[in-house]
Order: structure tokens, then C-alpha cells, then sequence
């Protein structure tokens, strides 16, 4: 097994090898991005979340996972919370049937669907309540700002990688929710990423936190993606920021630095976990601060599969309050707050007995 240092891909070398336009997001992207025969190992999953405007959140995640006999698993995970407090948290719901498109977002699983209506700009995530007890969503996610990748959007450590496309880093959202027979009408605003890779994640990651919010006409993605000692132990953080369709921050590696705030116990292994973070960008055109303040309040907390004999995965989600602060070199500054989930994954989060 390769220790070659691990790293975010962003030479030209590396664009080359993937086939990816260093300037151009492409609807194939969001499209499914293993290929067949799939490898033992492999994984995939297609994720968005949503925050309405009645208090209501959202998250839901189409996951397919690949055995070591080169079998595929599909699971949905569902997330439904109100005012912070838990609705329903619902994680590896296997379905039967799956299918999804190389061409661009079109995956099913059974009765539910995350499909692409038009390249990144518009889509459909359906989730029957009949596959999960009886919680279910059907939303449609019109895009704001263009899709996001930094760098190649791989981070790989000697041909084993996590890979993240942000086709939709902002969207507004209208549809309903269905809770045990009630249909809820909701609209607000949201967000997509597509996530894979051909190793489990902790085989390369140590840990990660991510936050996104809609601050005024601001949208904000960041993420701090920390690789394991065994592969240099570096952080590879990053900053998107955009406005309608002008990209204010796009940034990543050295150009972004993560300060992390205050920590509190995560909720079932009393491991400090960080609830507070400040995410600082410089560009030739302006300097930026993006803090995500979770309150110290854990809305979401399950373990997450983990390949490690020796270690627990835990995943923890905080209601964050996010406070941008964008000054551009003319003097112009943007000074707002709203709120926005912060998560982290902590693939070292308790040792087994």
C-alpha cells in the first residue's frame, strides 16, 4: 500500500489525466463517476440539503457501496429536523433496485430519484415515504451561483482518493415533505455535492469539516479536508463564495487557512469536537473571513462505516450561525449573517474496546 503524500490535485498534469477544463463545470460530472466492472472498496453517493423558511431542514443522500466482491449496496440516508430539534434521522435505508446515468445526475433507487432537469441549473430529489416509514421529500432545486470544484476536486494520496463535485453550491428550493401522512409545503434555499472515491475514506482521511450557508445575496461553501499522519497528515481547506453568477472567492490549499474555535463533547463519545470554525481567504482582489459558530448545539449525530478494526467513525452536524466579512481592494465591504449547517467527520472519533 502507497503512503505517497496526500494532496488536493490542482496542477495541470492532473486536469489532463481526469479530463476535466480546469475553467469548465460539466453536467458528465455530476454523472456517475465509477465505472463498470466496480471495484471492491469503491463508493459513491449523491447529497443535498435544504433550510425552509418554516424552520424546517432537510438532508438526503443516495449512496451506492461497493463489497469486496465487487457488489453494489444502495442506501438512502433522510435528515429531518425543525427549529433544531430532531424529526427523523434515517441512515443506510437499503433499496432493492438502483440505476444511474454516466451522462449527467439521473440516479433512482426504486421509488426514489435525484435527477438532473437541466445540466447543473435544475433538479428533482424525490424520496417516496414508503422506503423510509413514512418521511419522504420531493423538492426541486433551481441553481444561483455556478457549480464548484477546487482544483480537480480530488484528493489523492498515491492513486487512492476522495473526489467532491459541488454541482449546485446554492439553489432555491420549493416542494414538500411528508411526515407520517402529513404533507408540509415548504421553500427556501439549498444545496448538491456528489461525492466518490476507491478506497474507504479513512484509509487516506483523518477528518473534515464542512459548512455552507445563504448569507444575504452571498453564497458560501468551505471545507477543511485533513489527511491521515500515515499519507503527511497536510490540510487541503477551501473557500467558495459566490454572487448570482460572479464568483467572488474561489480558493484552496495555501490560499485558504482554517482556524478552528471552540470545541464541545460530541454527544455519544464525549471526544472533543470542533462547533466553531473561521475560514480566511486573500486573493489580488480581496481578503475574506467566513466563521461558522454552531452554538454548541449537535442537531445530528450517528456513526458512520468505518474499515478501521481499530477505530469509530462519527459524524456530528451543528445549526451554525455564519458571519462573512468580504473586503474588496477598493475599500468595498460586506459585513452579513444568517445560518447554515456546519458538519464534522471525525474518522478517528472513538477507538473500539
Amino acid at each position: 500500500m502507497s503512503n505517497e503524500k496526500g494532496r488536493l490535485l490542482g496542477d495541470k498534469e492532473s486536469y489532463v489525466k481526469l479530463g476535466i477544463d480546469s475553467a469548465v463545470r460539466e453536467p458528465w460530472e455530476d454523472g456517475l463517476r465509477l465505472t463498470k466492472p466496480f471495484k471492491p472498496g469503491e463508493w459513491e453517493w449523491w447529497y443535498c440539503d435544504a433550510h425552509f423558511t418554516n424552520g424546517y431542514f432537510c438532508v438526503t443522500s443516495f449512496h451506492l457501496e461497493t463489497d469486496a466482491h465487487g457488489r453494489v449496496t444502495p442506501f438512502l440516508n433522510v435528515n429531518i429536523t425543525k427549529d433544531n430539534a430532531v424529526i427523523c434521522d434515517l441512515k443506510g435505508v437499503q433499496i432493492d433496485e438502483y440505476s444511474a446515468s454516466e451522462g449527467g445526475c439521473d440516479v433512482t433507487f426504486g421509488k426514489n430519484l435525484f435527477r438532473s432537469l437541466d445540466g447543473l441549473k435544475r433538479y428533482h430529489v424525490f424520496v417516496h415515504p414508503d422506503s423510509t416509514g413514512g418521511f419522504g421529500l420531493d423538492l426541486c432545486f433551481d441553481s444561483t451561483v455556478p457549480a464548484y470544484r477546487p482544483g480537480t476536486g480530488r484528493w489523492d494520496a498515491g492513486g487512492r482518493h476522495f473526489s467532491w463535485f459541488c454541482a449546485v453550491p446554492g439553489a432555491s428550493v420549493v416542494g414538500q415533505l411528508s411526515i407520517k401522512g402529513d404533507s408540509i409545503e415548504v421553500e427556501g434555499d439549498g444545496y448538491h455535492d456528489h461525492n466518490w472515491g476507491n478506497v474507504p475514506m479513512d484509509e487516506i482521511l483523518s477528518d473534515w469539516l464542512w459548512g455552507r450557508a445563504e448569507v444575504g445575496d452571498i453564497t458560501v461553501v468551505s471545507a477543511s479536508v485533513r489527511f491521515r499522519p500515515e499519507v503527511g497528515g497536510d490540510e487541503a481547506p477551501l473557500l467558495y463564495a459566490a454572487r448570482g453568477q460572479e464568483v467572488l472567492i474561489d480558493a484552496f490549499n495555501d490560499a485558504v487557512v482554517c482556524l478552528e474555535g471552540v470545541k464541545v463533547p460530541q454527544p455519544v463519545t464525549g471526544k472533543r469536537t470542533s462547533s466553531d470554525c473561521i475560514f480566511i481567504a486573500q486573493t489580488d482582489r480581496l481578503k475574506a473571513s467566513v466563521r461558522f459558530d454552531g452554538q454548541r448545539t449537535v442537531i445530528a449525530s450517528f456513526q458512520w462505516a468505518n474499515s478501521s478494526p481499530e477505530w469509530e467513525t462519527w459524524y456530528t452536524r451543528f445549526p451554525a450561525k455564519v458571519t462573512i466579512d468580504i473586503q474588496d481592494r477598493d475599500g468595498t465591504r460586506i459585513l452579513a449573517a444568517d445560518s447554515g449547517p456546519l458538519e464534522n467527520m471525525d474518522f478517528f472519533g472513538r477507538r473500539l474496546a
